[in-house]
């Protein structure tokens, strides 16, 4: 008696199809889960700026992806506390990150409270920052004794802001950074006006 070879019928053929197609399917939605999505941020890796093209005021400086905190940082040269002067700059193509405006000095943080020997304490400082059409973003006016100092203990400088020299650049937008000093101090130690923010561990 001769064997008759048997084919899987046409139902069985589909279903086996259907249940490939199904396992490629969900196998390829779980490598996906797996690969790096550029644009966020993840543990360890701050997200990519593709697009990002800094051509306004200063020196900016972009310290990569790995950096946890104060990935940009934008020098926009010195600060003479010890005249009345004005400064204004132009920001041209700053990445959608939250900034904080500084004016660091060259004066050790103190340990507590307030620094001592601080020439410039009663130095009044205007900050203000205005997009490209004229709307306000910030506006600061305050003696530099009640800026909040931060920074490290024991270095030779510290940074200097108030809650309210803080904004978080829009895309393709342009900003006016004016910055005033009233009643200086001969006795000042120098100054720099800086942006810093972004990193992966920021929010």
């Amino acid at each position: 008696m001769k064997n008759r070879l048997t084919f899987p019928s046409k139902k069985v053929s589909l279903i086996t199809t259907a249940t490939a197609i199904a396992f490629l399917l969900c196998g390829c939605q779980t490598i996906k889960q797996f690969i790096p999505n550029d644009e966020v941020r993840r543990f360890g890796t701050d997200r990519k700026f593709p697009d990002l093209n800094y051509t306004g005021d200063g020196n900016f400086t972009d310290y990569g992806r790995k950096a946890g905190i104060l990935r940009f940082a934008l020098d926009l040269g010195a600060v003479d506390l010890k005249k009345d002067a004005t400064q204004v700059h132009q920001l041209k193509g700053l990445p959608e990150v939250e900034f904080v405006c500084y004016l660091r000095v060259d004066h050790p943080l103190p340990t507590l409270g307030k620094p001592k020997n601080f020439g410039a304490a009663d130095s009044v400082v205007e900050m203000s920052l205005e997009d490209e059409n004229g709307t306000k973003v910030f506006s600061e006016k305050a003696p530099l004794k009640n800026w909040v100092w931060s920074g490290s203990v024991g270095a030779p400088q510290s940074d200097l802001y108030t809650h309210k020299t803080i904004f978080t650049a829009e895309k393709d937008k342009s900003y006016r950074l004016s910055l005033k000093i009233r009643e200086g101090n001969p006795d000042a130690p120098q100054a720099q006006l800086l942006l810093m923010g972004g990193g992966w561990k920021a929010f």
